[in-house]
């Protein structure tokens, strides 16, 4: 038999699908700080500075991106979860150095959790995708960026 998809199941496949890509994107932050918690004592100064404020930036783009795509009429409040979503990732990841890098990633996380949902309110689905895209690749060059 040929079964047609409501409007509702869409919404409900398209809801369940933005939220994998959301837990998804925590879960790749929580497995890169993992990896740059066990190699710390490897990360320099400058190399600390950019770990903090990419990981900030590109949380604060990629959440306030998809958070303003699924919930375009709760535009305050996404912004105020986005932008503390990127705070708190980009004061983690600083606090990997010492508190200089992890001002930077407060400062990064700000900026770019408040200029995230600004781009989600006006995305397609092909802008989620590219800043999910954006974030493996990120989290993953910040992991690779490690000499040991």
């Amino acid at each position: 038999m040929h079964h047609t998809y409501t409007v509702r199941e869409e919404l409900i496949d398209l809801n369940l699908f933005i939220l994998i890509i959301f837990i998804s994107y925590f879960f790749v932050s929580a497995v890169s700080y993992s990896y740059l918690y066990k190699k710390k004592y490897l990360i320099s100064y400058h190399l600390g500075m950019n770990i903090a404020m990419t990981s900030g930036g590109v949380m604060g783009i990629a959440v306030g991106t998809l958070l303003g795509y699924s919930f375009p009429g709760h535009y305050s409040l996404i912004t105020i979860v986005a932008t503390i979503i990127a705070i708190v990732i980009g004061a983690i990841f600083g606090a990997l150095v010492d508190y200089q890098t992890l001002l930077s990633g407060v400062s990064s996380g700000l900026m770019a959790g408040i200029m995230g949902p600004m781009i989600g309110v006006i995305a397609d689905l092909s802008l989620v995708t590219f800043c999910t895209i954006l974030v493996y690749a990120s989290y993953c060059l910040l992991c690779f960026s490690i000499r040991s």
